[in-house]
């Protein structure tokens, strides 16, 4: 139990740690990931400031179990996507549009996951992005002609995360007008150029760009 001001919240072992991510999450989407601090997170969910670090070891140890939950968000938002599309093609150009929805459902809370050496120092992180790369592959291998080695299968992977990265940094420095307007517009655009992406790949011509459904 822990106390600030007035008012006294308790929290169980794991809710503390879930409470702290999901406060994390805010202030970053508020402030940026560099205006972020343990100790705001602690005053969000009403503990004392050293109580955060009884669950993270220090403040990129939050950080990055708040890009571990924005990455669990990605993936089920792409898996919703994906549940009803029959052909590896359209899979793999969801994939751009999914980075957009997350973007613009999540705004600068989906910067944690580009934290500049973030990544490199926490297994979880690394285990997270090679589950989503596994979850693709096999439609990547698909798309490409014959004789094609891991390689292009990972740099067609590579193409597509740039392309929707792309088009969510246009998307949340406005560049396209609110974001929260044209999330949706910007989705399927981002989707019919992963298609012409894919297509490239694949060695065929594709559907046509404009006539694609949309996602």
């Amino acid at each position: 139990m822990a106390a600030t001001g007035k008012g006294r919240d308790t929290y169980h072992h794991g809710d503390l740690a879930a409470a702290l991510v999901q406060a994390t999450l805010e202030i970053v989407d508020e402030v940026g990931v560099r205006g972020f601090s343990v100790a705001e997170a602690a005053r969000r969910t009403r503990v004392s400031p050293a109580a955060p670090y009884r669950h993270f070891t220090d403040r990129d140890a939050l950080l990055a179990a708040a890009a571990l939950e924005v990455s669990r968000r990605l993936r089920a938002i792409h898996e919703e996507a994906v549940a009803t599309v029959g052909t590896p093609q359209e899979r793999l150009a969801t994939v751009a549009g999914s980075y957009v929805r997350a973007a613009a459902r999540y705004r600068s809370a989906f910067d944690i996951l580009n934290v500049p050496g973030l990544r490199a120092t926490r297994p979880e992180l690394r285990d997270a992005t090679r589950e989503f790369v596994d979850l693709l592959l096999p439609s990547a291998f698909e798309v490409l002609p014959p004789g094609r080695g891991p390689e292009t299968a990972v740099a067609l992977l590579d193409a597509l995360h740039a392309l929707g990265r792309g088009y969510v940094t246009l998307l949340l420095d406005g560049k396209f007008g609110d974001p929260g307007e044209v999330a949706e517009a910007i989705a399927t655009r981002a989707t019919r150029a992963a298609r012409a992406l894919v297509a490239g790949y694949s060695g065929t011509d594709g559907p046509p760009v404009d006539d694609a459904p949309a996602c």
